[in-house]
């Protein structure tokens, strides 16, 4: 319940307003409307990604239905220091021996890459593509940095 005071425009108290919302409860709005609180808990390397609990509020200026602060469940943001721009570097550069996916972890591909002279060149020009829009990630589920 919230009590406000507003002012009409000849300055005179208005005790009516009326305020447009979606009803929906708290913990079913969209990310932009509340704030977590991050995890210290979360492990370096995971593999599936790991989930934790975290106490979440709304914001101030969001309207929603039941209790204002929740639990939710979020998947952990690590990295295992993969840099985005080194395994693009690699990709254009040493590609076709496939330095750019034993970078990333992903011995096999890597392998493949290397015996196969990056597929002939097609599968070098593909990986450039897929690691430069961010497809191609690290093995290990990792974000880049």
């Amino acid at each position: 319940y919230y009590h406000c005071l507003l002012q009409d425009q000849n300055n005179q108290e208005q005790e009516n307003f009326t305020i447009n919302m979606t009803c929906q409860f708290c913990w079913q709005l969209p990310m932009t409307d509340y704030v977590c609180a991050n995890s210290t808990s979360c492990m370096t390397v995971s593999c599936p990604r790991q989930r934790y609990n975290a106490t979440c509020t709304v914001r101030d200026h969001v309207h929603c239905l039941g209790n204002r602060v929740f639990p939710k469940m979020l998947y952990c943001n690590w990295t295992g220091g993969y840099k985005w721009s080194t395994a693009l570097a690699l990709s254009i550069t040493l590609g076709g021996f496939g330095a750019d996916r034993f970078y990333l972890g992903q011995w096999r591909e890597g392998l493949g890459k290397l015996f196969s002279f990056g597929g002939l060149g097609i599968w070098t020009l593909i990986d450039v593509l897929l690691i430069g829009v961010g497809y191609v990630g690290p093995a290990d589920g990792s974000l880049y940095i």
